[in-house]
């Protein structure tokens, strides 16, 4: 399995909670993130492609940077912050009672997309 496969794995369970964050493969021009509500419903006249992954590394940032979003919208109620513009200053903005927790997670993420990158 290539690198991005692979990363699209471990983070399966985070991209099913995404409701507005999606990644794709487009042919000819590789994987890329797409931001917006997807339907099955109904036809999606709001996705766009927000980024497209130039190396893997590019891929394993954005994934972390959505789950950053995911664990932010979980515990908003607890954070004293109610938006960023850029969610990696969530990392240096918890309370002490969520610190231990987050940085765990964190990391546990961080050495499963080292293993990945590494290979």
């Amino acid at each position: 399995m290539d690198k991005y496969r692979e990363l699209i794995s471990i983070f399966s369970e985070v991209l099913e909670k995404s409701k507005d964050y999606h990644i794709a493969y487009i042919y000819q021009v590789g994987y890329v993130s797409l931001i917006g509500l997807l339907s099955k419903e109904e036809q999606n006249t709001s996705m766009i492609v927000d980024e497209v992954f130039s190396s893997p590394e590019s891929m394993a940032e954005s994934l972390l940077r959505n789950w950053r979003w995911q664990w932010f919208y979980e515990n908003k109620e607890l954070l004293p912050r109610k938006d960023y513009d850029d969610i990696r200053k969530l990392d240096s903005d918890l309370p002490d009672n969520l610190q231990e927790q987050y940085r765990q997670s964190i990391s546990d993420w961080q050495s499963k997309i080292q293993n990945i990158l590494r290979k």
